[in-house]
């Protein structure tokens, strides 16, 4: 009140002087005017200092820390009434002393009625033991505050779902005289969550009802499950509880899936992408099935993955009826043997991995000539019996590197590769013999035209035996055309057109067979012509006894350290000299090889070894030969029976294997040694090629031969590279160049 008082009397002083002045009846000169003014402003001055001081002065009396019991007066009962949450009081009997109108809202009970009653009276039957336990617990020391649900009788005999709030109510000297509470209505959060519930019940009926398994997991190695629908017993044997949380899916999955489900769900989920996949596992009896997954990473707002989920099903009846109509499709239903499409898809791989990796291989159209014939005479019926039977007979050839299949009706395709093992198991020694038959004359083609026509002669071997149907003996020939992997070919169509045509082309017949057959290319055509002739010439005037010996002296010529080359050559009188690779060949194929590398050994060392001077030693060539552990037993038996100092002064240059260092060929190796002969091997494509890898055989050696005529594409480093490698090893090697050869000493 002084802050007003000071106010009024400043601004009374301030107007009076202001009316006197200007009706006259004070002097309205400068000094009254100050003066007056002057005292105005210092009781406005004051009246403001007296209201700053007022409210910087604390109250003389602070509320105190614990609520008392006070009587509810009408400016409570208005703020209470107002909250739409009901606010009550009850006394330690659970009485209701006070409701505000938020009670008649939710419960459509007068509020007035109720006081004077037992709260327990308008809970629910089934909650009331809940609500009894939780008054006494506010009622005891050491409980501020309880919280629990509970539902209301309300007027009309409905419920209502309220959350209590009960805090204890204390008296003026702080005894705890009953509790204040709030409750919130929350019909609408119990409706939303009955349905979510009823949902959920729907949801899991509808998934266990569901053929498979819906599940949810963790992105572990284990595939550890936090949830599985029922359906996971049928799928796997198991009940749901024996994968929660057990590190048991991953030892369903059979073990060589394992990897490619792990990397393919990692990859996916990298790009955040559902998958779908297909595996196997193996159920808790063992039993071996097909599944289909389609799943999905669940990620969070930052993108972190917090789950996998998904459904899994058994698709094992219908990967069977895949199966089953891709192999109709891939297989001829007459014969069995691979389709069209198959065998033009493996042939297209053929190609592909030959541009890789050097595999060369044939294509060959067999045409069967007297089909019709048989079909004509003896029907219809007896004529496909004919193609199953001829298809079992061409089946038996298949094995990895030769695919057999029917195009036609009397059409059938042999894709086969140079080094597979004919049914004799011969045919690598005779492929590796052909190569370098081949390199020997400079033709490229003799291997492919030596290995094609060993399976020919497979072929006719197989039609010999007529077919017996129905008791009738029938006997069929075929026309056989051949397309060589190093002919040129756009694709693996125009492949099997060259194979074609040249089954429909001019036709070469061995005597005696029933199998004609004809080259697509010319050039491949010109090679075959070639060998035909120097197989026909050796089989009719070869003699061991005719072999001549050719020398390379030293290239000094003149006593001391140094080698001699020797080889052997047959003379044709109407083809002139066979080179040693195509004679060895040739013998090959007679089946008197061992008879011929012996008698060649022996006419070398029986020529070559008189010559010899001083320190110089006989390298007999044998680098047209693939040294196998049988050839070199042959070669070590000669050798050691010669004199022990004859012995020890010949050397043997072989060829390199194109296989890996293996115990037999190494044991032969080492009887020679034995007997004081030097192992060496011709390495002197290995340094034209900068890209050849060494092999493993030069270690197992004690000299190597490079003809620097043949090298002189080579690089001065990789020459050096094998100087250095051979110096590091203790290894000598030997320089060939025009007609002579050079021992370059070990450093």
């Amino acid at each position: 009140m002084l802050t007003v008082y000071l106010f009024l009397i400043g601004a009374a002083t301030a107007g009076v002087y202001a009316i006197g002045a200007g009706l006259g009846w004070m002097p309205a000169t400068p000094v009254v005017a100050v003066a007056c003014l002057g005292v105005a402003s210092l009781f406005l001055v004051s009246a403001q200092f007296s209201a700053r001081r007022g409210r910087l002065q604390p109250a003389a009396h602070p509320p105190p820390s614990i609520p008392h019991e006070t009587p509810v007066g009408h400016d409570d009962h208005t703020l209470v009434d107002g909250i739409c949450d009901i606010v009550f009081q009850a006394d330690r009997d659970a009485t209701l002393t006070f409701l505000n109108r938020a009670w008649k809202t939710v419960t459509a009970l007068d509020a007035r009625d109720c006081v004077g009653t037992s709260f327990f009276q308008y809970v629910h039957p089934d909650d009331q033991a809940q609500n009894r336990e939780r008054f006494l617990q506010i009622l005891q020391p050491g409980n501020d505050a309880i919280r629990f649900e509970t539902r209301l009788i309300c007027r009309d005999s409905r419920q209502c779902w309220v959350e209590v709030r009960l805090t204890r109510r204390l008296g003026r000297h702080g005894q705890i005289n009953g509790a204040t509470g709030v409750m919130t209505d929350i019909n609408s959060r119990k409706r939303a969550e009955d349905a979510l519930r009823a949902r959920d019940r729907s949801l899991s009926t509808l998934l266990d009802h569901l053929p498979g398994m819906a599940f949810r997991g963790r992105n572990d190695r284990h595939w550890t499950m936090e949830f599985v629908s029922e359906g996971c017993f049928e799928l796997t044997g198991y009940e749901a509880v024996d994968l929660l949380d057990q590190p048991s899916y991953v030892q369903l999955i059979h073990p060589d899936d394992r990897d490619y489900v792990w990397d393919y769900v990692q990859t996916q989920l990298a790009q955040q992408k559902a998958f779908h996949l297909r595996y196997r596992i193996r159920t808790r009896e063992g039993q071996e099935k097909w599944v289909e997954e389609r799943s999905g990473g669940v990620f969070a707002v930052d993108g972190a993955l917090l789950a996998i989920e998904g459904f899994i099903s058994d698709v094992s009846g219908q990967k069977r009826d895949e199966e089953r109509i891709v192999g109709e499709s891939l297989r001829d239903t007459l014969t069995g043997l691979k389709s069209p499409a198959l065998l033009l898809d493996r042939l297209t791989a053929a190609i592909k991995d030959d541009a890789v990796t050097p595999r060369p291989f044939a294509l060959l159209r067999l045409d069967i000539d007297n089909l019709k014939r048989v079909n004509e005479r003896h029907g219809r019926a007896t004529g496909d019996a004919l193609l199953a039977q001829f298809g079992q007979r061409l089946g038996a050839l298949s094995r990895a590197g030769v695919a057999v299949g029917r195009h036609g009706s009397d059409e059938f395709d042999i894709l086969v590769h140079y080094d597979t093992a004919l049914p004799d198991g011969q045919l690598p020694q005779l492929a590796d013999l052909a190569r370098l038959a081949g390199a020997a004359v400079g033709d490229d083609d003799t291997a492919a035209v030596v290995c094609t026509a060993a399976w020919l002669d497979v072929i006719a071997g197989l039609l010999e035996a007529p077919f017996e149907i129905d008791g009738v003996a029938i006997s069929i020939s075929v026309r056989i055309g051949i397309a060589l992997s190093a002919d040129p070919h756009s694709d693996a169509r125009s492949m099997v057109r060259d194979a074609v045509q040249a089954s429909c082309s001019p036709q070469c017949q061995r005597a005696g067979s029933a199998v004609r057959f004809a080259f697509a290319s010319r050039r491949a055509q010109q090679s075959a012509s070639r060998w035909r002739h120097a197989a026909g010439e050796f089989e009719r005037a070869f003699s061991a006894d005719g072999l001549s010996v050719r020398l390379l002296p030293n290239a000094d010529g003149e006593a001391g350290a140094g080698v001699i080359e020797g080889s052997a050559f047959w003379h044709s009188p109407r083809m002139g000299n066979m080179p040693p690779a195509q004679m060895f060949l040739h013998a090959y194929q007679r089946g008197i090889l061992d008879a011929v590398l012996a008698r060649y050994v022996e006419v070398v060392c029986a020529q070559g070894l008189p010559s010899l001077r001083r320190e110089q030693r006989l390298a007999i060539r044998l680098d047209g030969l693939p040294p196998t552990a049988s050839l070199l037993v042959t070669a070590a038996g000669v050798l050691k029976s010669l004199p022990r100092d004859a012995a020890r002064r010949v050397d043997l240059l072989l060829a390199l294997p194109a296989v890996r260092p293996n115990a037999p060929r190494l044991r032969a190796l080492q009887s020679l040694r034995e007997a004081g002969v030097r192992i060496g091997f011709d390495v002197t494509g290995m340094a034209r090629d900068e890209d050849a890898e060494l092999s493993g055989w030069l270690l197992f050696t004690d000299f190597w031969r490079i003809d620097l005529d043949a090298a002189d594409s080579a690089s001065d480093s990789r020459l050096s590279r094998f100087g250095e490698l051979a110096a590091r090893r203790g290894i000598a090697i030997v320089a060939a160049a025009g007609s002579t050869t050079t021992a370059i000493a070990k450093e």
